[in-house]
């Protein structure tokens, strides 16, 4: 008789004690969580640079909220789609093929001719940024093993500082290649644009290079779903319930950050106006609104990304959702103090600009910094699952986020210009995801494997 027959207790691993000695497949986990970075980097350029491409364009108020709720509602929806097409097949075909589309379609924006040919191309590349994230999300953690909290954290810092980059550096981009391009004017401008064209072929570069490192990759642990089968009807059912409270609980950090998303584009307009003495915006002040944008969004990134890898490395299980119920009221309080800053106009534009900025780094940490720690619970809880879990943490909570720029749009117009007001709003609707936490089953969370 052998070992394994005296012993078969000894032999009978979960998923996650499977994973938990492993050996580590460093190419696998770290070529996704590098290529989220420029995912990332394509999936920012058009918010930094939409206060020029309105100028340029004459896009009102209400385009520039379409554009950002299409952005949300596609690059979200598509998710659980690829998802399920992940989980039914065993690929991971649509992460790469994704970037790939992302890279074509925000490298040619600067084509686009008219608001309609704008929406066309963003919602081609905002569909491919969003079909990228279920994989890789779902390669990160099978590869991390046990220190999937952790690597998922890495995960959605890299793709934070690709966003970062992408908001600071793409107006500064496009100025420089208006310089170089020896025109003036618009003609410049429309020069500068067509430049993102470059940035297609590092795109797909990089997206062949993912292909090659985890398409023959395993895509869920062995005995996954043997292992949930096993589970006590009772504790499937709080699984899913849990499951279903990260889910709206996500929903709600993502509706906060397009409701802020909207709301500072329009504090740098305001901001830029006042201090020119304004009443409309023309291209230079586009141009310098658009310089101020850019790092406000990478600032609120900061605070997402560098929030959640301070949490995914030294949060324990136990006190997870003491953090859910508790974190978000930090940023709280940030997002109902940044419509005052402008008041510093007159110790010039930038002592505001500073202010909101550290201001916009606390509001990230309050809503963001916990994204990540919900997908790993999700990835934990539904072990059978991980593609489900993540395309639904990810993309299907940020298919709900359409109604933050609509939402934040009519609090601000509808209140003669109030950005005070959709601050406020965006506070109090954060305010949810610290309520939604309490109803999580403490006791599961807290027993739960942290692999």
């Amino acid at each position: 008789m052998t070992q394994a027959q005296l012993h078969p207790e000894q032999t009978s691993k979960s998923p996650a004690e499977a994973l938990t000695k492993a050996p580590p497949r460093r190419l696998e986990l770290w070529t996704p969580i590098l290529s989220h970075s420029i995912t990332d980097f394509f999936s920012f350029i058009t918010v930094a640079l939409m206060p020029l491409l309105a100028v340029r364009l004459g896009m009102d108020n209400s385009q520039r909220a379409i554009m950002l709720a299409a952005g949300a509602a596609i690059s979200g929806g598509i998710q659980p789609i690829v998802a399920w097409i992940n989980d039914r097949f065993d690929t991971r075909i649509t992460g790469t093929l994704g970037l790939a589309l992302a890279a074509v379609a925000i490298g040619g924006l600067g084509y686009a001719q008219s608001f309609i040919q704008l929406l066309i191309l963003f919602s081609i590349g905002i569909a491919g940024v969003g079909a990228f994230h279920p994989a890789a999300a779902a390669a990160v953690g099978q590869a991390a093993g046990k220190r999937r909290s952790a690597m998922l954290s890495v995960f959605f810092l890299f793709g934070m500082l690709g966003g970062i980059l992408g908001n600071v550096l793409s107006p500064y981009y496009v100025n420089f290649m208006a310089s170089l391009s020896g025109n003036e004017g618009e003609a410049a401008t429309d020069a500068g644009l067509r430049a993102l064209a470059w940035f297609i072929a590092p795109g797909l570069i990089t997206a062949g290079i993912l292909a090659w490192a985890i398409h023959k990759a395993p895509h869920r642990s062995a005995g996954a779903h043997e292992h949930h089968a096993a589970l006590s009807s009772k504790e499937r059912t709080q699984r899913w319930i849990a499951f279903w409270i990260l889910y709206a609980g996500n929903s709600i950090r993502f509706i906060t950050n397009q409701m802020l998303l909207y709301l500072t584009i329009e504090w740098s307009i305001r901001l830029v106006r006042r201090n020119a003495e304004a009443e409309t915006l023309t291209i230079a002040l586009g141009q310098q609104a658009s310089e101020i944008n850019g790092p406000l969004q990478a600032a609120m990134q900061v605070g997402m990304g560098f929030g959640a890898l301070a949490l995914g490395f030294y949060l324990p299980a136990k006190l997870e959702k003491t953090a859910f119920i508790g974190i978000p009221i930090i940023g709280m309080a940030a997002i109902a103090i940044i419509p005052f800053t402008d008041s510093l106009l007159p110790h010039g534009i930038w002592a505001p600009v500073i202010i909101a900025g550290l201001l916009t780094i606390v509001a990230g940490l309050g809503f963001g910094s916990l994204i990540p720690v919900a997908l790993s619970l999700g990835q934990r809880l539904l072990p059978h699952r991980t593609s489900f879990a993540s395309g639904m943490l990810l993309g299907g909570a940020w298919c709900t986020a359409i109604v933050g720029p609509l939402l934040a749009k009519a609090i601000h117009k509808g209140l003669d210009e109030n950005l005070a007001a959709g601050f406020f709003v965006t506070a109090a609707t954060l305010s949810i995801a610290s309520l939604l936490a309490i109803a999580l089953p403490g006791r599961l969370i807290r027993n739960i494997s942290p692999h």
